[in-house]
């Protein structure tokens, strides 16, 4: 993306009342989710999509996924793209390595769950291979989809931490929902009524 269009996307700011959150440009969010390589769940036409920056990690984040899974599951007009990434160390890009390479086996959400719900921190890369063994997932293919498809997840991975650095983000989670940005995690109480004032506002989730 043109470095302009991030400046217009991390500046062009206006209150959304009583939310604490700032506005982007649309045009800007939009290109967020053009990305064909980066993980999508949940409705394929939505009104609200949600972009959450994370790390397999982060404290945080692993709050947000019970909040991000009780959401998609309650509102068949919201998406969510997980955009990977890994700012603890080399342990959390191995695990965005996996939760990505296991896309290409329509595996992405069971790795990505298992990691972010995994009560104890991902210490080192055989538990990030294990806890990913545990999904089921087949894991010869995962790890010749790593080999394979490195450049590919690479870019994801390069892309992703470009547009967080533009965004000024400080750490995870950092989310842009419909152009709006917060950085920190929320409450689905807060989640919920912040996805009212959204509508309520009539800002649309552009499409991809």
């Amino acid at each position: 993306m043109p470095f302009r269009q991030f400046v217009a996307l991390a500046l062009s700011i206006v209150a959304l009342a009583a939310c604490g959150t700032a506005s982007a440009a649309e045009y800007g969010f939009k290109d967020l989710l053009k990305d064909p390589g980066v993980p999508r769940l949940g409705a394929t036409a939505p009104d609200v999509t949600i972009v959450m920056y994370g790390d397999y990690n982060c404290g945080y984040c692993k709050r947000m996924e019970p909040v991000l899974a009780d959401a998609l599951k309650a509102d068949s007009r919201l998406a969510v793209v997980h955009k990977d990434w890994p700012i603890f160390g080399d342990v959390s890009e191995h695990a965005a390595r996996v939760a990505l390479a296991a896309t290409y086996q329509g595996q992405y959400e069971a790795v990505h769950r298992a990691f972010m719900l995994s009560p104890t921190r991902l210490s080192d890369k055989p538990m990030v291979d294990a806890v990913a063994k545990q999904t089921g997932v087949d894991w010869p293919r995962l790890t010749r989809d790593l080999k394979a498809h490195s450049g590919e997840i690479d870019a994801i991975l390069a892309g992703n931490e470009r547009e967080a650095a533009l965004l000024q983000l400080q750490g995870t989670p950092g989310l842009v929902i419909n152009g709006y940005l917060l950085r920190g995690a929320l409450s689905g109480e807060e989640l919920k009524g912040l996805l009212q004032k959204i509508r309520a506002a009539g800002t649309k989730s552009p499409a991809a």
